[in-house]
Parts: structure tokens; sequence; C-alpha cells
């Protein structure tokens, strides 16, 4: 006699939708590093920096160096004039909205882009989306990536 597949059916789907809810990417413990290879036309070099625990995105850092060493997150002068030209954010402000985003969702594709800082949101999650292979692989050589223009 057969029994009815219902049930087993219904549990499969139930786990099916349940699982997309959640990255499907499964990161192996370290921390990572990606970085774009040029500066931009302001002289910052954009990275980031991830570390992994448990499988899961644990700390996150976005920022900018220039040719000193110096993080634009810092840099007042910087500060200031985003802030003069009528940005209602600045670098140390959108860095941390993104890599909070990044810890509370643990899902790159679903950070949003912060309002006036729509070419950093954007290079920081092309920065996480180029270093999720290595995530995934356990390489923990700094990525030197060529951006986009």
């Amino acid at each position: 006699m057969k029994k009815p597949l219902f049930p087993l059916r219904a549990a499969a789907c139930a786990a099916a939708l349940f699982s997309g809810c959640q990255s499907s990417a499964t990161y192996k413990d370290g921390t990572y590093k990606a970085q774009y290879q040029d500066a931009d036309d302001h002289g910052w070099t954009e990275y980031v920096t991830i570390t992994v625990s448990g499988g899961k995105f644990t700390a996150v850092d976005f920022d900018a160096l220039n040719e000193d060493g110096e993080k634009k997150s810092q840099d007042e002068d910087y500060k200031a004039a985003y802030t003069g030209a009528g940005y209602q954010t600045y670098p140390a402000d959108y860095s941390k909205k993104l890599e909070d985003s990044l810890l509370s969702k643990q899902n790159p594709d679903q950070v949003d882009a912060v309002a006036g800082a729509t070419n950093s949101s954007r290079s920081f999650k092309d920065l996480v989306k180029q270093l999720e292979s290595r995530m995934k692989k356990g390489d923990t050589s700094t990525l030197v990536v060529k951006k986009s223009k």
C-alpha cells in the first residue's frame, strides 16, 4: 500500500522557501581583504576587510587610504567638504552604515546603498562580492581588484 507523499512534499517546499531567506554561501573562518588596485580621482584607495567566524560575518571594515596611509573616515577636511557640499553623510558615517548593514543582513546582495554615498556603496558591495569566492575557499590572501569604470 502506497503512503501519501503530501506531508513529505510539503515539508520539502517549506524548507526550500525558508532557506531562500538566508545567503546560500558557506564561508570559512578567517580574515579577508579586498582593495582596489588604483586610487580614485581624489587619491583614495578603497578597501574592505571582513572577519568570518562560525561561517558568519562578525567584523567588517570599509574605508579608503591615501598615499600617506591616512584613512578617509578620519580625514576631517574631507568630512567638512562633504557636509559643506550639502551631503547628509560623510565617510565615517556611510562606512559604518554599510558595515552594520552587512553584519545584520549577512548577505551583500541585501545591503542597501547609502543616500549621498552611491559610488562608495557600489564599491563596498563590489569588493565584498569579489571576496566571496575566496571566503568560500578560505583564501585569506589580499585580493587586488581593478575597479570597473
